[in-house]
């Protein structure tokens, strides 16, 4: 619990434009709130000449920050850059594409993990906000598609036909489907040719960055291409039901490990022949934004 007399912790926060890069830094602040009292400052990173240019005319006059906050490869740079000349402990929220004991702190999710130098939290999945676990609406659902992958053969056919078997056994639920910006055009023309009174499909580009987060906030189940293993843990965390689209890997690697692990775990289901009157016990939720914010409170604030 946060001390309200504490000075506040002032957190940079790097954008990159990336939405999903967002959330995660995003969620990370939003725990630390719930720790320490903080002051944000985001910047946004559109190029490093840019950046240099912004932190002559603008930074300077900034208090410096005890914290910076970052996600997204294009980001490393400007990350140490800053951290260089003005100071402060350095957060990656992701596998870096330099060494890792180049950066204070990194936050990886376990299915990225390899050997490595220096201070690493691991988590389950990416971080994302969990605003509402309970009181979900169970007559509404998701089915968030992915689309071409290095680790899954995609199939727009076979997608399709789950999707039909999934409405079909599930007629007294509305479901909203989102593609991704991965989904091929083949899917789109598929997926827009059949006709279920209890489906409705959106586009992810013409929607506000915010927008899935809150129909996960207010959905109970979500099914989700097995691709999409950001979208798999964000469900997970936000307290949903979830169902795996089932799609034929392409050799044996983190992803398809990690996805065979939470089917084995029963974390998550994959039989789309049933109603979800027959699924598992909803498991227990993990808040890995909280976590690493107490870590990062122990570690970085309370020693100062």
């Amino acid at each position: 619990m946060k001390n309200t007399k504490q000075k506040k912790i002032l957190i940079w926060r790097l954008i990159d434009g990336k939405t999903g890069h967002e959330k995660q830094t995003l969620s990370l602040v939003n725990a630390l709130k719930d720790e320490i009292a903080i002051k944000t400052i985001d910047i946004k990173i559109q190029s490093f000449l840019l950046l240099i240019l912004f932190s002559m005319k603008v930074l300077k006059k900034i208090q410096n920050p005890d914290l910076i906050i970052a996600a997204g490869h294009k980001t490393h740079i400007s990350l140490l850059f800053l951290k260089y000349f003005y100071g402060g402990k350095s957060i990656l929220l992701m596998k870096p594409s330099l060494p890792c004991n180049w950066f204070d702190l990194c936050i990886i999710p376990e299915h990225d993990k390899f050997k490595v130098k220096g201070l690493i939290v691991w988590t389950k999945g990416v971080l994302v906000n969990t605003t509402n676990l309970i009181n979900k609406n169970e007559k509404k659902g998701l089915i968030l598609i992915g689309g071409i992958s290095k680790h899954y053969i995609w199939d727009s056919e076979s997608v399709v036909n789950q999707i039909k078997k999934l409405l079909n056994n599930n007629l007294l639920i509305d479901f909203i489907l989102s593609t991704s910006r991965r989904t091929p055009k083949d899917f789109m023309m598929k997926i827009n040719k059949i006709s279920f009174k209890n489906l409705k499909i959106y586009h992810i580009k013409k929607q506000n960055k915010n927008w899935l987060t809150n129909q996960m906030n207010k959905t109970k189940y979500a099914w989700i291409t097995e691709d999409s293993m950001s979208m798999i843990y964000e469900s997970i965390t936000a307290g949903q039901n979830v169902g795996l689209i089932s799609l034929k890997s392409k050799g044996k690697s983190r992803i398809t490990e990690e996805v065979n692990r939470l089917k084995e775990e029963k974390i998550v289901f994959v039989n789309e022949n049933k109603s979800y009157k027959n699924r598992n016990k909803p498991h227990a939720v993990i808040n890995e934004a909280n976590r690493c914010a107490k870590f990062i409170n122990k570690i970085f604030i309370k020693k100062v």
